[in-house]
Formats: structure tokens, sequence, C-alpha cells
């Protein structure tokens, strides 16, 4: 017969039935756990002591990582950005709660994450969506620990997933020479000559304020972004990261097309006259409101298969302003301030190839340089 137990302690008996039991008392209430071996409910006690050792408490034994995150997420909508929020719900639902949703946060192992990311893979996955769920699950488990429902987190002893660099198309020269050509006239003309030449996100460029610019300097400051929200529409957010707040010098033709662009939104104000939403914006709809993103990617493909273009993604604009700036000699620590990245490596990682080809001129160069003295000295 088990032995009275006394607070946080547990014992293992075997049943009629032949099953055996292990039981832990918590907080004066009862854990069970029922097993076909006595080994199977030995090491579950000594793992639940352990647990109550780190912190767990009671309620921690019953909730289920599905009511958990649904709590956690909803407290997410509101302390981060939007699309992070966003990604966050949508990571769980697609893919973490069809397969552990059911399973209580207490019994949540290292081995059931790495059978989810293995039957994820198994399925076709691509790496970079594992990455994502193995991040929404370490930031939800951490939220876990640090309530007291779980006693420590299991994604610490989980590996984050790999993820090879993602490949990119940019245009040639001549292609993005085509493009600006075939975009002339449209209402976006002077936001897609600006993810042509200053490498801003999307998101940037929508989120841009004409109290950014600064005329004088031929300068604009990135400081926030334009983000789609979960409940419909848009919402203006900072930067992403420290790094991503900077300041962007503008060519001449730069700053032509904004003021040409200045004059349309002016001509377009009048136009709509009572209906105009003034917000400051540089870039608006017809009545001054936030541009839909999926519009701009709409209008880009339009462009694209009228010129007979490679059907690439408006991103890659930035990819390509990158490449070409990196290709004619700017140094990395420009580019990696221009993009916004956090460090020249970020830069070099990605765009490493880029930099291979533009050896070429630097080995020509040099050549040139030295060739003349060594010819003297013969």
């Amino acid at each position: 017969m088990a032995r009275k137990r006394g607070n946080n302690e547990g014992c293992i008996y075997q049943r009629k039935d032949g099953r055996w039991c292990a039981q832990v008392s918590l907080s004066g209430r009862r854990i069970t756990k029922y097993a076909k071996t006595q080994r199977e409910c030995r090491d579950w006690v000594k793992q639940t002591l352990d647990k109550i050792e780190y912190g767990l408490t009671f309620d921690g034994t019953q909730i289920t990582l599905e009511r958990f995150m649904e709590s956690w997420l909803t407290g997410k909508d509101i302390s981060i950005r939007p699309s992070t929020a966003r990604n966050y719900r949508r990571y769980s639902e697609l893919y973490i709660q069809p397969v552990i949703g059911k399973m209580r946060l207490q019994n949540i192992l290292p081995a059931h994450i790495r059978q989810l990311y293995l039957r994820m893979q198994a399925e076709g996955k691509g790496a970079r969506t594992i990455q994502l769920v193995h991040v929404t699950l370490h930031c939800a488990l951490k939220q876990a620990v640090k309530e007291g429902l779980i006693g420590h987190n299991p994604m610490d002893a989980v590996e984050r997933p790999k993820v090879e660099t993602q490949e990119f198309h940019i245009f040639t020269e001549e292609q993005a020479r085509q493009f600006m050509t075939s975009a002339k006239g449209s209402r976006y003309e002077a936001l897609f000559f600006l993810a042509l030449t200053t490498s801003m996100r999307k998101g940037e460029i929508l989120g841009l304020m004409w109290s950014d610019m600064d005329w004088e300097k031929g300068s604009l400051r990135v400081e926030r972004q334009l983000q789609p929200v979960s409940y419909g529409g848009s919402a203006l957010t900072p930067t992403k990261t420290k790094s991503g707040r900077r300041q962007i010098k503008l060519g001449k033709i730069g700053l032509t097309s904004l003021e040409a662009h200045r004059q349309r939104q002016e001509a377009q104000k009048a136009l709509a006259g009572d209906r105009w939403k003034e917000n400051g914006m540089i870039f608006t709809t017809s009545i001054g409101t936030y541009i839909d993103q999926t519009k701009v990617s709409r209008e880009f493909k339009r462009i694209l298969q009228g010129a007979g273009l490679p059907d690439i993604r408006f991103h890659d604009l930035r990819h390509t302003s990158i490449s070409f700036l990196l290709g004619i000699g700017t140094p990395v620590n420009t580019v990696q301030r221009r993009a916004g990245h956090s460090k020249a490596s970020v830069t070099t990682d990605i765009y490493g190839h880029v930099m291979t080809h533009s050896q070429d001129a630097a080995a020509d160069n040099i050549e040139e340089i030295v060739t003349p003295l060594t010819n003297d000295l013969q």
C-alpha cells in the first residue's frame, strides 16, 4: 500500500489491473500518472519533482498548450508589433495546435518538439517555416516559465533549426532601366524609384511622412513602417530594430521625382475635397488614406508583365538596389547603414556573392596601379 504523501512528494503502486500508478502531491492536490511499467512511473515522479523544484504550480499541471497559447497570443496582440503578433498566431494555429495543442504544458518534452519538426519536414514545410515555429514556441513557453506554469522551458534543449540563405532574384542594370521606363506615369512611379535607389523595404517606404523629408540636405528619415494588422487594414509601427531607424541620402533625380509626386498629391487633394483624410503621408490613396500593400504588389506585377520582365517579388527591388551599390564598389559599412542592417556582417552574409564579382574589377584596378612600377624595375 502506498504511504501517505507529504507536500511535493511522490509515491508509486501497482493497480489490480496490472498497470502502475504514480502520484505526486502539490499544494495539497494530487497529480496522477498511469503507466505500463514501474520504471516509467519512477521517471515521471522524478521529472515532476524536478519541475516543482523549478517552480511548477498545480495550475501548470492542468493547463493545455492550446489554452495557454490562446491566452498568451491575446496578450501579445497589444504588446508587440501587429505583424509579429499576426505571425505568432498563424504559426500556432497552422502548425503547433493541430499536433501538440491538446497536450498539457507539464507533459511537453523536447522529444515532442523534435517530432513536430520532423513531421513538418515530412509534409514538405520549408526550413524557414520550421524555424519560425521554433521561435513562436520558445517565446510562448518562456512566458509559461515566468508565470510558474512549468518549471523550465523544454525548448532550451531543442536546437534551433538551421535555415539556408534564401535565394533572391534581381534585375540587371538594363532590366532596372526598362522597368522604370515602363513605370512612367504609374501612380507608384516615385515609390518604385525609391525602392530601387534607397534599398528601403516596402513597409518603410509606405510609412514615410513629408515631415521625414529634409529638402535642404536632400535626405529622408526612416522611423516607422506601415504594416497590415490582424483585425484588417494597416497601422504605422516603429522600425523593427534600432538600426532600422536611419537617414538616407537621395540623389537629384530622386528629389525631382518626389517633388513631382508631391505636386500630383496636391492635385489629388484638390480633387478629393472634403473626402481627403490628411495624415501627412508621402504615399497615399486618392483620398489620403493608407495604401494597401497588396495593391502596390499588384501594380508592380502588372508592369513586369507588360514589359516582359522576369517575375520577381517587390522585395527583390531592395535586393537589386543593395547589389547595385556593392557592385559599384560602395563601402560595405555605407551599404549596411543605408539598408538598415544591424551589422556589416549581415550585409556580407547575404550579398557576399555580389562582392565576389566586384573583386574582378578590384583585381584589374590594382594591377593597373602596380604594373608600371614593376615594368620600370625590369
